[in-house]
């Protein structure tokens, strides 16, 4: 057994863009600091899992956080 972590299935890269793509919405929704709380939730599962996808999330938390967002998000990257 390696400490390196494991590669993330395609199933949780796919199921972490749905959770964020939400988290987002829930955030827009006037919901911000919800969306927050559960994306640092995220962050703590996946950081030893899967530090890519955890990163994803601490992104998401700087943006949410940033002074002077829009009111809508940047668009979703696809594929």
């Amino acid at each position: 057994m390696t400490d390196t972590p494991a590669t993330p299935t395609e199933p949780l890269k796919e199921l972490n863009k749905l959770f964020i793509k939400a988290l987002r919405e829930l955030a827009d929704a006037g919901r911000a600091d919800e969306a927050c709380t559960y994306a640092g939730q995220a962050w703590a599962v996946l950081r030893h899992v899967s530090p890519a996808e955890a990163e994803r999330h601490n992104g998401l938390l700087h943006y949410l956080t940033a002074p002077g967002k829009p009111a809508a998000g940047p668009p979703v990257k696809k594929g």
